[in-house]
């Protein structure tokens, strides 16, 4: 399974292709970043749902829960529970 997710990166957007590596477990990979390159968002991020939050390996915790709420939200779109 593969989502595309966007969220915001100091007032940017930043697209993610996101896939679930194991229950939980998901891949998020930097397509495009539309804002300047003087600080872009991380190519790559591992995110963890547990049962209240999400965690990651990106140390900025509030866009590691914003991108997780995007996952959430295309979970809820297409109709799939949230893993």
């Amino acid at each position: 399974m593969e989502l595309l997710a966007t969220v915001q990166f100091y007032g940017d957007p930043a697209h993610y292709s996101v896939t679930l590596e194991r229950e939980g477990v998901y891949n998020a990979r930097l397509l495009t970043y539309e804002g300047p390159n003087i600080m872009a968002p991380p190519e790559n991020v591992i995110l963890v749902r547990s049962v209240r939050k999400w965690s990651g390996s990106y140390s900025e915790q509030e866009f590691i829960e914003e991108l997780g709420r995007a996952i959430d939200d295309r979970h809820r779109g297409d109709g799939e529970p949230a893993a």
